[in-house]
């Protein structure tokens, strides 16, 4: 079966800093006419930064859509012209002030497949040196180092509901772990 559509046309209906919103016509498999309306937004980069003794650095932010403070990876949206592993360590480093010496890809996901075209990238840092750390204006963040399991039971218990933090701790395990539990 044909599931794709094809875009009739494509109206910018809200243009901000950081996002655009579009209403497309398209054409269905069917050949029915719909409309989709999407969030154009810059593609991201997550890490999690292991430290020296196996403890990762996991953040805290009041984030004001949830009107919550919330525990993440440390992340940020890759610049214009940018490269996914530059930006990561960038971000690592601006945020928690450390910088990362080993990078390793995990992996991507796409956060809201349903309204927007945002990427995120997912990372694992080792190596780190202990820099300083350069927020952006108006970011304020907290740095928490606790061990994997901490990192876990976090997830498990849903104190950490940020999804690129807990996509990236899957991939990681993924990784680390065949199917049968054990270290690859």
């Amino acid at each position: 079966m044909n599931l794709k559509e094809k875009k009739q046309s494509s109206k910018n209906v809200f243009q901000g800093k950081l996002l655009n919103v579009f209403q497309d016509t398209v054409k269905c498999p069917d050949n029915s006419i719909a409309t989709r309306e999407y969030i154009q937004h810059c593609n991201a980069v997550c890490i999690l930064p292991f430290l020296d003794n196996g403890n990762i650095l996991l953040e805290k932010q009041y984030r004001y859509p949830f009107d919550e403070i919330l525990y993440e990876l440390p992340a940020g949206k890759i610049d214009k012209n940018e490269n996914k592993e530059n930006a990561a360590i960038r971000e690592l480093e601006e945020e928690t002030g450390y910088h990362a010496n080993t990078l390793e890809y995990l992996g991507c996901i796409y956060p809201s497949c349903a309204y927007t075209n945002e990427i995120i990238y997912l990372y694992v840092a080792k190596d780190l040196v202990k820099t300083k750390q350069h927020l952006d204006e108006n970011e304020f963040i907290e740095i928490l180092e606790i061990s994997l399991n901490e990192f876990n039971d976090f997830v498990q218990s849903n104190k950490l509901k940020d999804a690129k933090s807990i996509c990236a701790l899957q991939f990681y395990f993924s990784k680390m772990y065949n199917n049968k539990g054990e270290v690859k």
